[in-house]
């Protein structure tokens, strides 16, 4: 066909125009083999697009097989007619979440979602449900159905399906955000000003790490506010623009906003761009790991170095946090076995600090798909404490305060491997099992003896180490 011909001959579809120049030659007459070869061209893409729209309208109808699903577990999991109490009830809801967030590879917050999303389209709106299992709207369509339609009464909610399922039929996903956002506020019984003083208890303030040693700092506030700084971060930009200021606006409000925040004697006009990280962050205080191959430290190595709750960092930022903040936990790593030669401010091999060793090795809660700071997380025994479980590296874990009371509440089993790798297997209620592994390996590159010994404190190998920390 002439799809394949295209490809192998990396040309364009013959063109079926006329011949070229301002006065075609009224002759002139195509030529059959070119105007099949159009036609074939035209059918063989049209077939592709048929083929895109198809898959479409499956990926709805599975959406909407899933929200059943999802629906029908969660009312299984709810059941009150066993007598069982209202905590025993709600904790089953967190369970629940859990197990949909490990079955289906999503953190918990996202499951959560999906669980309140799904119980909205099978109990309130069915017509939505309907148009969905049907290949109609896309699931994207109905999340904002959901998400609109949430907090108004049944008789408001049904109106606004009413009037709005049909032109998700027929419009984009953004669009239709702005077109339903409209009927909505002419729906709704409740006054703009309740609803808004109820929103503003949700601010706040969140980071997405991106790609190539960058992030996303994002800021949930009120309207009014949020449009000031934006309106405050493009006036002091224009403000610096000039015939010798190389940055773009989008960049000197970057910087503008970065410096300040960052840089306590900023006078916010995002001069900074140039200034070592070191230098910038002086006001920071958070305890924070920075760990930087030994190689790369002294400058013999380009690896990237990792900052904990983020993860690569280029190696010139990497060497600036570890020689220039103080408020940065320094860690190195053997230049080949990757082993942990130091944690702590000036410290080598394992620290005494048996918590620190284990914030380190974790990077996060140790729960399947939970992403939370080990920092911020509780230390639990892996095999219970009070049924013989040791306080050592190899049966400890961070997990944060909803999992810790998950797995103690709801059934869920863990249990470490024995080889001190800290990966850690977790079997749920319904007898599924998962795997979490350490966010930085430790044990493997040293010997069970010497962790144990560094771990306690009794024995400090001084002479393998230099007099002077090379910081």
């Amino acid at each position: 066909m002439l799809l394949t011909w295209v490809m192998e001959n990396n040309e364009n579809p013959p063109n079926e125009a006329g011949p070229p120049g301002d006065d075609p030659d009224p002759s002139w007459r195509p030529d059959p083999e070119q105007a099949r070869a159009n036609a074939s061209f035209r059918s063989g893409l049209g077939g592709l697009i048929d083929a895109i729209a198809k898959v479409n309208r499956k990926l709805a109808k599975v959406a909407a097989k899933q929200a059943i699903a999802v629906e029908a577990a969660r009312a299984f999991a709810e059941r009150t007619d066993q007598g069982v109490s209202a905590t025993t009830v709600e904790m089953a809801k967190r369970s629940l979440v859990a197990e949909v967030a490990c079955a289906t590879r999503v953190p918990q917050r996202t499951a959560e979602n999906l669980i309140g999303e799904s119980r909205a389209l099978v109990q309130d709106l069915p017509d939505t449900l309907t148009a969905l299992r049907a290949g109609k709207i896309s699931y994207r369509h109905a999340r904002t159905l959901v998400s609109e339609t949430a907090g108004l009464d049944d008789a408001a909610t049904a109106e606004l399906e009413k009037l709005m399922l049909p032109v998700a039929e027929t419009v984009t996903g953004s669009k239709f955000d702005r077109k339903i956002r409209i009927a909505r506020e002419k729906l709704n019984p409740e006054s703009i000003v309740a609803r808004h003083e109820r929103s503003i208890l949700d601010r706040r303030v969140s980071v997405e790490p991106a790609r190539d040693g960058m992030a996303w700092l994002s800021a949930y506030l009120p309207a009014a506010d949020a449009l000031a700084i934006h309106t405050q971060l493009v006036k002091r930009g224009k403000d610096l623009q000039g015939a010798n200021e190389h940055r773009t606006l989008t960049q000197l409000k970057a910087d503008v906003f970065r410096d300040l925040l960052l840089c306590p004697n900023s006078d916010g006009s995002g001069e900074t761009a140039g200034t070592a990280t070191g230098e910038r962050l002086r006001g920071v205080k958070p305890d924070v790991f920075v760990t930087v191959p030994m190689l790369t430290l002294f400058g013999m190595s380009e690896e990237p170095g990792n900052l904990d709750g983020y993860g690569p960092i280029d190696p010139d930022t990497a060497r600036d946090l570890a020689a220039k903040c103080p408020s940065f936990v320094r860690i190195l790593t053997h230049p080949e076995t990757g082993a942990v030669l130091s944690v702590g401010r000036d410290r080598y091999l394992v620290p005494a600090d048996l918590r620190r060793l284990l914030q380190l090795r974790d990077g996060t809660c140790r729960f399947p798909g939970c992403s939370r700071q080990a920092a911020l997380c509780d230390v639990d025994h892996s095999s219970d404490w009070g049924y013989g479980g040791e306080t050592e590296h190899i049966n400890l874990a961070h997990l944060c305060k909803s999992d810790h009371t998950l797995k103690h509440g709801a059934g869920w089993k863990t249990k470490q491997a024995d080889d001190g790798s800290g990966n850690v297997e977790w079997t749920t209620p319904t007898g599924h099992r998962y795997e979490t592994e350490p966010e930085t390996p430790i044990a493997s590159a040293i010997s069970a003896e010497l962790r144990k010994k560094a771990l306690l404190n009794k024995w400090v190998p001084t002479k393998m180490l230099p007099e002077e920390p090379p910081f």
